[in-house]
């Protein structure tokens, strides 16, 4: 049993880093956008919307953007929430 558990754990270790390697950089296929400010990333596109409308409406950034990007596969959708003075 044991050496059954070992062998799980390192085909584990080993999947994990097969794929940490496979993900391409951000920066290949998304650009960021000229003078944005990044803030946060969110899983929510509602959430992303919500926050940067707040911050709008207590002046405390003159608008905002939340850049969808979408990585590995089956892909993971984030949400960068950008904003602009």
């Amino acid at each position: 049993m044991r050496r059954l558990t070992t062998l799980l754990v390192a085909f584990t270790i080993a999947m994990a880093g097969l794929f940490a390697t496979t993900v391409a950089p951000a920066s290949a296929d998304y650009p960021d956008p000229p003078g944005g400010t990044l803030r946060n990333v969110y899983s929510s596109l509602s959430f992303c919307n919500s926050y940067g409308t707040y911050g709008v409406q207590n002046d405390l950034w003159s608008s905002y953007l939340c850049q969808y990007r979408a990585y590995g596969y089956p892909p993971s959708v984030y949400y960068f929430f950008w904003t602009f003075d």
